[in-house]
């Protein structure tokens, strides 16, 4: 009996497997991005770490790198984040975190200040993708001559524009500033121009049927965000 009593102790003291949480999110440069050591950073993992702190959890993080990678829902507390279009049935769908929206980028020497500046002018998009679909109606809409210079391959697209072979380039903005960071410093001063041409918004999305789990983790992003519109 006497040993029965030590065993149970032993078993009631010992620590805990860690807590965990499962988070993911698309990949992207400033939200989920790994560095040259592989070592992932980013305001998506910020969030998912400011979550797991509320309940001394440690983050599991998935990266989304493309559509057919969105997990289905699953039935614990996690939390996704990917474009508002692409939460489907069995998400709640959660607050904003960041606005990807197609940007236009130019050359440092370029004289190109907005959209309108590049009338005529050749630029890089991908055919029949959402962001030529942006480009075209957005110049429509504002009466501005459009000429676009089509690449079926987004590597081949990038390495027109960094060769100079189109004036300017579309994409969602934080394709545009990887790209800009990305080429060892020889993009830095490149224009992202201020047009916005397609809102392309980032959210939360929580499994359906948790409200209160969707509202704390409403909860911790709106604490987040409140703190870093302070810091800035």
């Amino acid at each position: 009996m006497r040993w029965i009593c030590v065993l149970f102790l032993i078993v009631m003291t010992s620590p805990a497997a860690a807590a965990t949480l499962a988070c993911g999110g698309v990949v992207a440069p400033g939200l989920a991005y790994p560095d040259v050591n592989g070592a992932w950073h980013g305001k998506e993992l910020d969030l998912c770490q400011a979550i797991a702190a509320k309940r001394h959890e440690t983050v599991v993080f998935t990266p989304i790198l493309q559509d057919s990678d969105v997990p289905p829902p699953g039935t614990g507390q996690s939390v996704v984040f990917l474009p508002a279009e692409l939460i489907g049935a069995g998400y709640t769908k959660g607050a904003e975190i960041f606005n990807d929206h197609q940007a236009l980028m130019v050359p440092a020497g370029s004289p190109a200040r907005t959209a309108r500046d590049l009338a005529g002018a050749d630029i890089c998009v991908e055919p029949g993708s959402p962001e030529d679909f942006g480009l075209i109606a957005y110049f429509k809409t504002h009466h501005i001559a459009l000429q676009e210079f089509p690449f079926q391959e987004t590597d081949e697209m990038h390495d027109a524009y960094v060769a100079g072979r189109c004036e300017a380039i579309t994409a969602r903005i934080s394709l545009l500033e990887g790209l800009r960071a990305n080429e060892d410093g020889a993009r830095q001063h490149d224009i992202l121009l201020p047009d916005n041409l397609g809102d392309n918004p980032i959210r939360a999305a929580t499994p359906a049927g948790q409200p209160g789990w969707a509202h704390f983790v409403n909860k911790i992003l709106q604490e987040q965000d409140h703190v870093n519109s302070q810091g800035s």
